[in-house]
């Protein structure tokens, strides 16, 4: 066989026996796993995650902890930040000396800002995510008072010298994911990472401590939300996989760009999501890819595991596609 790509779904560390059944059902073999707070910061806890998914039959491609990769001390340059470094940075020796490669950092402060969760114009009466610019410009900051872009790129270089030198010695290295909504500045705090520029600022300072440790997890939905502002979805990822910087892929459509979008089905937003894994095929990209985000279908209709078989069907069989015309 061939190298491909591997489509993956996501592991909670507690997650129940029912669950793991249910991915190999599905026929993922890949994975990454989210450790909760719990979990994170105790290192047989880590290590007994990592053999009992192993045990089951799955392949674990990254890891990581939300509220570490997300500490508001951390992206603020809180009194506190060390502290918080020093737990995200036992979770990644962990993680490297069990074997898992590539680790998060997401430049966020822990938000994913959102309007409103409901039924929009393109999800067919399901739930699902929409954002709309002109609600979150008009909230308060977040936090008490306005953060700088150039406050976070210095505490974003500060963060670098004290975990890429962890990383090299444990043999991880770090996928960096887009602010989303990718809007330079809203609820009173600057995004870092807002367009393609700003992947290449953050992987050229990075290079300047530990090349190649610091890469992409790229988030299709994030280029599409922000459309060409953010840059060209298929010219940056030719690029950065060409670069063997994309180390996790996010695979996400969208009703539109900024300033209003609803999350989509991935066959009703208005990227073609099969010339993203043809262009893949053709990169021989090898890495895993991942439904991020998905509709929230009520409990009696399946609830989220039905919407994330669904849309992993539906990722995989591009894929699949895509490989097979590669062949012909």
């Amino acid at each position: 066989m061939e190298p491909m790509m591997k489509p993956q779904l996501c592991v909670p560390s507690d997650a129940s026996d029912d669950y793991l059944r249910y991915l190999k059902q599905m026929n993922v073999t890949h994975c990454f796993v989210m450790f909760s707070d719990e979990d994170a910061v105790s290192e047989s806890r880590v290590n007994q995650t990592l053999e009992r998914v192993r045990k089951a039959g799955f392949t674990i491609d990254d890891a990581g902890c939300n509220s570490l990769y997300k500490h508001p001390s951390i992206h603020l340059g809180l009194e506190d930040r060390d502290e918080w470094i020093e737990k995200y940075n036992n979770l990644n020796r962990w993680l490297g000396q069990g074997g898992v490669p590539v680790g998060y950092v997401t430049w966020d402060t822990g938000r994913v800002s959102t309007s409103w969760w409901k039924a929009g114009e393109h999800t067919h009466g399901a739930p699902g995510r929409i954002v709309d610019m002109e609600e979150i410009y008009a909230r308060k900051p977040v936090f008490g008072k306005v953060y700088t872009e150039e406050e976070l790129w210095e505490n974003f270089e500060y963060f670098l010298r004290a975990v890429l030198p962890v990383c090299r010695s444990s043999n991880i290295r770090l996928a960096l994911h887009p602010n989303d909504p990718p809007a330079p500045m809203y609820e009173g705090c600057a995004s870092l990472i807002y367009n393609s520029d700003c992947y290449r600022k953050a992987m050229a300072l990075a290079d300047t401590i530990e090349p190649g440790y610091l890469g992409v997890k790229f988030c299709c939905g994030c280029w599409l939300e922000g459309g060409s502002s953010f840059g060209n979805i298929l010219d940056d990822l030719r690029e950065f996989v060409r670069m063997n910087r994309v180390y996790t892929i996010h695979f996400r459509n969208v009703s539109g760009t900024l300033p209003y979008f609803e999350e989509t089905l991935l066959e009703d937003g208005y990227m073609d999501m099969y010339r993203i894994v043809q262009l893949l095929v053709e990169e021989n990209y090898t890495g895993p890819i991942y439904v991020d985000h998905v509709l929230r279908y009520d409990r009696e209709t399946g609830g989220e595991k039905a919407a994330f078989a669904y849309a992993t069907g539906y990722m995989k069989g591009l894929i699949g596609a895509a490989y097979s015309a590669k062949r012909k």
